[in-house]
């Protein structure tokens, strides 16, 4: 007896799938509830009111590792809640960390498969880096979605002022930790030889899909470092007026603002502000005209139709990118004057990526940041501009040839 005891205490597991999930199914309500309410604990009288006040059962799915029991608290085991968050997409944290997990094995597996004689083996490693690289796609567009939750979660839902403002620099922390690792992804294929001469139809298309999914990526990691930077500004700047409010009251309640200051004086003569918003003016249309008369009902179908037209027009359209979103170098985000830029481009001939590529800055400014600056200009003035059907190629990049008028193209192609 005393040879089995250290056997009895070993956790039990699954020897097969089919028993863990036939498990899961069996107690699918229960699950569901620990689920729903994973943010807090659940005492051990509720999880048996779902198991049909079977103890038995309950620690039978304790042993099993599928429940956590502190005390009298159940939660869910946390391996698998965090397939669960994971599966249905609900996760709250961003594992920048599974993407160098996963980059790190693509390196490994390469290395082995170069190595490697055996057709079936190399066969296996190829495997392997397709489902890193598959991960790499799914883990980065769930990491940008939950950043871009949590920033709006944190903004809209958290009240202290402080906890806010530490949150947000938090995520924005993360953001240039999850733009690092989609540089360094990027890099990868860009420049590694496997990659870029590989001769499986399916690799090809795997990573042609994963430069996709980095490219959106990085575009919605620009959003989101513009939207923490101006919620950040705006909670400065509601800081600075409670500040000065709760100065102001201090002034009041010691009588020192009457007596030895002119504020309400000031106050007084400032009356070009409206203590609450103007009303609009409502219309209201007989019901019984609008029955009887059938120009109302023409009129309403016409307003009913632009109505419509307008809400697909809000839901396809994406909004615009800040001036200053698709500019890395801080330095110059604060020194380029996109419309001083703009009026010196439309005095010139030439087309604009060539007066950009030449242009003249206060500052050393890269290839890089000339064509980032020239798709800006081009998407802000777009109505100023004139735009050809031609392109042209500079070191492998294709532009289209843009003008500042018609007149001037003309002249240009004659």
């Amino acid at each position: 007896m005393a040879s089995q005891r250290p056997e009895a205490s070993i956790m039990p597991k699954f020897d097969k799938i089919e028993d863990l999930i036939s498990e899961l199914y069996r107690n699918r309500k229960l699950f569901a509830a620990l689920f729903d309410k994973r943010i807090n604990t659940i005492n051990e009288d509720a999880v048996l009111s779902l198991l049909d006040d079977d103890q038995e059962k309950l620690e039978r799915l304790t042993a099993y590792g599928l429940l956590f029991r502190s005390q009298t608290q159940i939660t869910l085991e946390s391996r698998l809640q965090e397939f669960f968050e994971e599966f249905m997409e609900v996760d709250e944290t961003v594992h920048i960390l599974y993407i160098q997990e996963n980059l790190d094995r693509i390196k490994e597996f390469q290395s082995y498969y170069l190595k490697e004689q055996q057709a079936i083996k190399k066969d296996q490693y190829l495997l392997r880096i397709k489902k890193s690289l598959r991960s790499i796609s799914r883990i980065t567009l769930m990491n940008v979605k939950t950043l871009r939750n949590n920033t709006d979660e944190t903004y809209k839902g958290e009240s202290n002022f402080d906890i806010k403002r530490e949150k947000l620099n938090n995520i924005r922390t993360q953001r240039d930790a999850l733009e690092g690792v989609i540089k360094a992804v990027e890099h990868l294929l860009e420049n590694d030889l496997f990659f870029k001469t590989a001769a499986d139809d399916e690799l090809l298309m795997i990573v042609h899909r994963l430069k996709v999914a980095l490219h959106d990526s990085y575009n919605n990691l620009i959003e989101i470092q513009q939207q923490v930077i101006d919620y950040l500004n705006y909670i400065e700047k509601r800081v600075q007026v409670v500040e000065k409010v709760l100065r102001l009251k201090t002034l009041r309640d010691k009588h020192y603002l009457r007596e030895q200051t002119n504020f309400y004086e000031l106050a007084g003569g400032i009356n070009h502000l409206p203590v609450k918003k103007p009303e609009p003016t409502r219309s209201k249309l007989s019901i019984a005209d609008m029955q009887e008369k059938e120009e109302l009902q023409i009129m309403i179908l016409k307003i009913k139709d632009k109505l419509k037209n307008k809400h697909e027009l809000k839901m396809n359209v994406a909004g615009e990118i800040p001036p200053d979103a698709l500019i890395n170098n801080e330095s110059i985000e604060n020194t380029v004057n996109m419309g001083g830029l703009k009026d010196l481009f439309l005095q010139n001939q030439q087309d604009l990526f060539s007066f950009m590529q030449q242009h003249q800055f206060a500052e050393e400014v890269d290839t890089i940041e000339r064509v980032r600056l020239y798709c800006r200009l081009a998407s802000l003035f777009e109505s100023e501009l004139y735009f050809t059907e031609e392109t042209a190629i500079y070191n492998n990049m294709e532009y289209a040839m843009i003008y500042p008028t018609i007149k001037t193209a003309n002249i240009e192609y004659q």
